[in-house]
């Protein structure tokens, strides 16, 4: 129950500091954080024109974090479907991190499950990361990824396409926490 109530306190909080930022350019060194159509293309996920199913946008909350957005949503008529939204957070300290990165699974997580959707725990990786499977019934629909270096935390939701294997993920998603672990979003 205190969990819950902690939850949802960051939660709140987290929407409340939303309300209160101000949206800032993207950089190319931004926009290569997020895993994107092109890093998908070898599991048969090809779009003529992927940036007109692309959303990003970053923002200066008023306590100096920065939150970074993206998400890919092709069009119904495309052959083949994968759906993309991921975050990443520049906190002020660690402990806000921590605290980010909970609210928003937490919220994630909650919206799925009353869709039918659940998630199945995977192999938690080394540096604090975590892969979630996806499911409906016994059907996989997908993944959740969570990580947190760190000021800095990464979440991820795709659906479309789904990792069972870890080191699978891993080598697919390594280049883009390399990337993390050097970035700044100023």
């Amino acid at each position: 129950m205190r969990l819950r109530r902690c939850a949802a306190l960051a939660a709140l909080l987290l929407f409340g500091f939303v309300g209160c930022s101000t949206e800032e350019p993207l950089s190319e060194a931004d926009k290569s954080l997020f895993l994107r159509p092109a890093d998908l293309a070898r599991y048969g996920f090809q779009y003529d024109d992927p940036a007109n199913y692309e959303k990003f946008s970053k923002s200066r909350q008023i306590d100096g974090a920065y939150q970074l957005k993206y998400e890919f949503q092709p069009d119904k008529s495309e052959r083949r479907r994968v759906f993309i939204y991921a975050s990443v957070s520049v906190a002020r300290s660690d402990s806000d991190a921590a605290l980010n990165e909970g609210a928003e699974a937490v919220g994630m997580i909650i919206g799925l499950k009353a869709s039918g959707v659940e998630e199945r725990e995977m192999k938690s990786g080394s540096d604090g990361s975590k892969l979630r499977l996806l499911v409906k019934g016994d059907k996989p629909l997908g993944n959740i990824f969570t990580m947190r270096e760190g000021r800095k935390t990464y979440f991820l939701v795709m659906t479309g396409l789904y990792f069972d294997d870890a080191e699978d993920w891993k080598k697919l998603f390594a280049p883009k926490l390399e990337q993390l672990a050097g970035y700044s979003p100023v």
